[in-house]
């Protein structure tokens, strides 16, 4: 195998994770886990501080102990108070990203042990949600870099979706991406050409998912359960109740999708209830849900819109809880198409695996022609394919009166650079307050100075200039968006750099991430 193929993509997953590479045959492939599954649970069962269960065997303790076991834990990336490592709720106080290197760990333990890679797994690309900002990217980066992986990149999940998908055509089409996972959703409008692949436009929540599906589904068996048992509980007095019924929910919600009606046989305290659960049913207890995801397709196809992209040509099905009918249905007859669900649960793997071969490709071209190699590598016989994100924040400054002054707006193509000049306000200055803020507007006109009140700070420092300054001098700051959707900030005063390290909460330092990879490897992981 060459270099181009020892290299891999992985799905890090709210509910399932996969990991993919592109094989001898030029086929993106999954790689299965121990159990023969091509998925994994996202779920984390601690028996100890350095005992941990990963997968489906973790995820059946939730019922048993859901106080050492852990799920959903991509919804707390870029959540401050999960990253405190005083105060967060997580057992032993891991904190999110070093959870989310556990279950890394895992796919790449099972890769590694069941394949014949000839060397061990290093170099992956991570796919995240398209919604992800600045934090969470950072972090879900650094998960990879705790669990001892070279992280070559951070791509959008449904861009890897795109990937998978647009090299098997070779039409110009503009195809939305509908992605609804298992704890979040994007939507994403992308111009496919090929192994071409531009993205338009972004949206979505990463607080949107088929969990809560679930959750919807499992606060009316409560409900049906309380009704025939003459008791009162709710999902939040009892861990194991709670966790009995999200996994029974989780289960219909599957049956239903080749079913018209299910029976839930729900038991607890010496108690049971028999439940009869209808498709309508459970249609209509999750129709708000639903209809959030409509909604933010409707503003994504209308950024697309002002950008001039009026036609879309195929509507795209991505993520686990796609496959509900009520799904398609709902996009075919609000959008009037005929939406197409495409290999949900491992595209977005494989097309993070056909990239990460690409990627290892050009790196491999570059230390050819900068003499950091000897031979130019051999062009790869895979897929082809190139890519143009756009960022799905907006990023500014504090510009004093509690506003901000927007300088990058989410939807621009990346990687992309904006630089805006400040002066000085007094004789004799030494230093400046620099903030940076993260927010959701997306008229570059009408949002160009909005309150910072409904922003979110990422930065907050005073910056020491080199010497005493006049009033009125330039400072020139750059903010810069990496391909990987991932802010820089840079400040001058007369061309003379300011020292400036942008450190957002949450993001580990080096010493931070030496020590959390140093705590992860001597953990046993099963």
């Amino acid at each position: 195998m060459d270099n181009s193929r020892a290299v891999y993509g992985i799905d890090l997953g709210t509910t399932y994770s996969c990991i993919a590479q592109v094989d001898k045959f030029d086929q993106a492939v999954v790689l299965r886990n121990f159990e023969g599954d091509a998925t994994t649970p996202s779920a984390v069962y601690f028996e100890g501080p350095d005992r941990v269960v990963v997968g489906k065997e973790a995820k059946g303790m939730l019922p048993v102990e859901p106080d050492n076991t852990v799920v959903f834990v991509k919804r707390e990336i870029g959540v401050d108070e999960a990253f405190d490592k005083s105060k967060n709720r997580f057992p032993h106080h891991y904190d999110p990203s070093e959870i989310s290197a556990f279950i890394l760990k895992k796919l790449v333990k099972d890769a590694n042990d069941l394949g014949d890679n000839p060397e061990e797994i290093k170099d992956v690309v991570i796919t995240c949600p398209a919604y992800f900002g600045t934090k969470e990217r950072m972090q879900t980066k650094q998960a990879g870099e705790i669990a001892g992986l070279n992280v070559l990149a951070i791509i959008n999940e449904p861009t890897a979706a795109a990937i998978s998908y647009g090299v098997k055509t070779d039409q110009k089409k503009t195809v939305l991406v509908y992605d609804l996972g298992g704890g979040t959703f994007d939507v994403t409008i992308i111009n496919v050409n090929g192994g071409a692949i531009k993205v338009i436009a972004t949206g979505g929540d990463h607080h949107l998912g088929g969990v809560d599906w679930d959750t919807n589904l499992a606060e009316y068996m409560l409900s049906a359960f309380n009704a025939e048992n003459g008791t009162s509980y709710t999902l939040d007095e009892s861990p194991e109740l709670k966790y009995t019924l999200l996994l029974e929910a989780e289960l219909k919600k599957k049956q239903l999708t080749a079913k018209e009606k299910v029976r839930a046989n729900i038991q607890y305290d010496g108690m049971q209830a028999r439940i009869e659960i209808t498709r309508d049913l459970f249609d209509s207890l999750t129709e708000g849900r639903l209809e959030e995801t409509i909604d933010a397709t409707r503003k994504v196809i209308e950024i697309a819109q002002q950008k001039g992209y009026n036609n879309i040509d195929e509507f795209l099905l991505v993520g686990g809880s796609s496959r509900m009918p009520q799904i398609k249905a709902r996009l075919d007859r609000e959008f009037g198409c005929d939406s197409k669900l495409t290999d949900p649960d491992e595209c977005v793997a494989k097309g993070a695996a056909i990239y990460a071969m690409n990627a290892a490709y050009m790196q491999a071209v570059q230390d050819y022609e900068e003499g950091e190699t000897d031979e130019r590598p051999a062009p790869i016989r895979g897929d082809r394919t190139t890519v143009v994100n756009v960022t799905s924040k907006t990023y500014g400054t504090d510009v004093g009166q509690d506003e901000v002054s927007n300088l990058i707006f989410a939807n621009t193509s990346l990687p992309c650079k904006v630089t805006e000049t400040f002066t000085t306000t007094h004789d004799g200055q030494t230093g400046v307050t620099m903030k940076v803020f993260e927010s959701d507007f997306t008229d570059p006109e009408a949002d160009r100075v909005v309150k910072d009140k409904f922003c979110t700070m990422l930065e907050d420092k005073v910056l020491r200039l080199t010497k005493q300054w006049p009033k009125g001098t330039p400072i020139a700051v750059t903010f810069e968006i990496d391909q990987e959707g991932i802010l820089s900030v840079n400040a001058y005063v007369d061309r003379d750099q300011i020292d400036f390290s942008l450190k957002i909460e949450g993001v580990k330092s080096e010493e931070e991430l030496s020590k959390s990879r140093a705590t992860i490897s001597k953990a046993t992981i099963e």
